[in-house]
């Protein structure tokens, strides 16, 4: 989740291989997973992990990314040893010089369920072809690729540099918000790099697409696209697949307890993907919400009072009374001040929480 409460340490101070940033309850540390695909076991270890070093808990992002929160710093900024070590071991950090810029986002249920195209080894060959290129180690640490199947639930999320399956041969290249050439899906990894690399001519101090003077035209953008329209992602059983949302995107370690080791895949809505013969009441009684009209899958908050030095209200608290009142029509989103951090791309309501909890 976006958290402007947490700020980079300056770089040339002590640089390491997880770059973290502070906030009110310590250091946050963000661990990129491409496609949200998870290496096997790798979220068990991260979550020892976070008991050891950090708050206990696993937090998801809004990137289909991880992140541990309450981190000690040394007086230098850096995260412990300790900690880098657990998370190479988890299999998290195959790059030391582009970690911070692998945010790839990608159809979750692509190759399991529905969808034009399996965009799976596209995501492998763009981020493998993006941590090859010592070029794009530049990229600003908010860029963002996507990789849509062709469902249409990728195109919302705002994404920087993207490809959306036409069939199972092709793909448009999607520059900020403009149309882009269609090339075959074994050469959308190299149209997206060659876009990045374009960007980081021409970017001067702008971090996106969309901010760029003419919006990406600079990059070979065409027409304007429609917003696409919205494709909610299905929770519960499926028919390859068990699909879950993960309340506040806060894992703890007694939910991580009870998932498998193999196949988990995080989703951009602070959700998971599990193998098919997951244990649905396992889950349900760990916490986790299996349903499309769960409370939980129409509120979220931001971080909140004590994580956050700008938060006036504990908004976790708040959004867990929301939760437990009246189901809400619409979704809410909670926060503890004006910035609206990890407000959603889509129509919700803002509850701006004032009082300290």
């Amino acid at each position: 989740m976006t958290d402007h409460s947490a700020d980079h340490l300056p770089p040339d101070r002590c640089p390491g291989l997880l770059r973290p940033h502070l906030a009110a309850d310590g250091a946050l540390v963000r661990v990129r997973a491409p496609g949200g695909r998870l290496p096997d076991g790798g979220l068990r270890l991260l979550s020892t992990a976070a008991r050891t070093f950090a708050d206990g808990d696993v937090h998801l992002t809004s990137r289909g990314n991880l992140q541990v929160r309450g981190v000690t710093v040394d007086g230098c900024g850096g995260v412990p040893d300790g900690l880098v070590e657990s998370v190479a071991a988890a299999g998290f950090l195959p790059s030391a010089t582009h970690e911070r810029v692998r945010n790839i986002v990608a159809s979750p249920l692509s190759g399991l369920s529905g969808g034009l195209a399996d965009v799976r080894p596209i995501v492998a060959a763009l981020d493998e072809a993006l941590c090859a290129d010592p070029m794009l180690a530049d990229l600003p640490g908010r860029f963002l690729f996507g990789i849509d199947d062709g469902r249409g639930d990728i195109s919302g999320l705002r994404c920087d540099l993207s490809a959306v399956a036409l069939d199972d041969g092709r793909a448009r290249i999607v520059i900020g918000a403009l149309s882009g050439p269609v090339v075959p899906l074994n050469g959308v990894a190299d149209a997206l790099i060659d876009s990045a690399r374009r960007f980081l001519q021409v970017r001067a101090t702008q971090w996106h697409v969309r901010k760029l003077p003419d919006e990406g035209r600079e990059l070979g953008g065409g027409a304007q696209l429609p917003p696409p329209d919205p494709h909610p992602m299905p929770y519960g059983v499926l028919d390859t697949a068990v699909s879950v949302l993960v309340p506040l995107g806060i894992l703890s370690p007694e939910m991580v307890a009870v998932l498998p080791d193999r196949g988990v895949i995080v989703t951009p809505w602070r959700g998971l993907v599990l193998p098919a013969g997951t244990d649905p009441e396992v889950l349900a009684a760990a916490g986790f919400a299996l349903t499309a009209d769960s409370p939980w899958s129409r509120v979220t908050a931001c971080t909140g009072s004590p994580g956050c030095s700008l938060a006036r209200s504990d908004t976790r608290e708040v959004a867990r009374r929301t939760v437990a009142g009246p189901a809400p029509s619409r979704h809410v989103h909670i926060v503890g001040c004006e910035r609206a951090c990890g407000a959603p791309h889509f129509p919700h309501t803002l509850v701006v929480a004032r009082s300290p909890m």
